[in-house]
């Protein structure tokens, strides 16, 4: 009795953590299109500081940064509660977190990322002197982060339909 106690009350946390989890990576996905506008608006502002044309001020750029929780899925393999659940079952939310840990992986490049840009981009705005290297350097980094963010996308996309499916089974 206390075996299955153990699996429902994880079960339960388990699938509370995924409906938070889901509500975060839909308020990334409805981010992400005006964060790629944005990152075209600051590369052609670089482009054409680049080439000499009036400089406009770059402004400001807020970016929506979500970060997963695990802790009901760690806290059920921790306590032991995942053996008392089907192997079909543990394989799902295992799936799950293994996409959830590789999205928390491109999140980490994508904020390392993020600094190069602001780096540069506040090298460009003191009004220094850059080379065509720098420049070259800087629109690569600005692309860079603007695949990245196609790329978290797709993942995030990947993870809604997954949590869409799992939250479906809920009892």
């Amino acid at each position: 009795m206390h075996h299955r106690h153990l699996a429902r009350d994880a079960r339960e946390n388990i699938f509370q953590e995924v409906r938070a989890n889901q509500q975060d990576v839909l308020r990334q996905l409805n981010a992400l299109p005006a964060e790629e506008k944005r990152l075209d608006e600051i590369l052609s502002l670089v482009d054409d500081a680049q080439h000499g044309r009036p400089e406009k001020p770059i402004g400001s750029f807020v970016w929506t940064n979500v970060f997963l929780h695990d802790s009901a899925w760690a806290a059920a393999s921790s306590t032991g509660a995942i053996a008392f659940m089907s192997y079909d079952e543990v394989k799902r939310y295992a799936t799950l977190y293994a996409i959830q840990s590789f999205n928390s992986t491109i999140l980490e490049r994508n904020l390392a990322e993020r600094h190069e840009m602001n780096v540069f981009l506040g090298r460009m705005e003191a009004r220094g002197k850059l080379s065509d290297a720098d420049f070259e350097s800087g629109k690569r980094i600005i692309l860079s982060a603007k695949i990245r963010g196609m790329e978290m996308r797709e993942i995030e996309n990947a993870l809604n339909t997954s949590y869409t499916k799992l939250l479906s089974q809920e009892h």
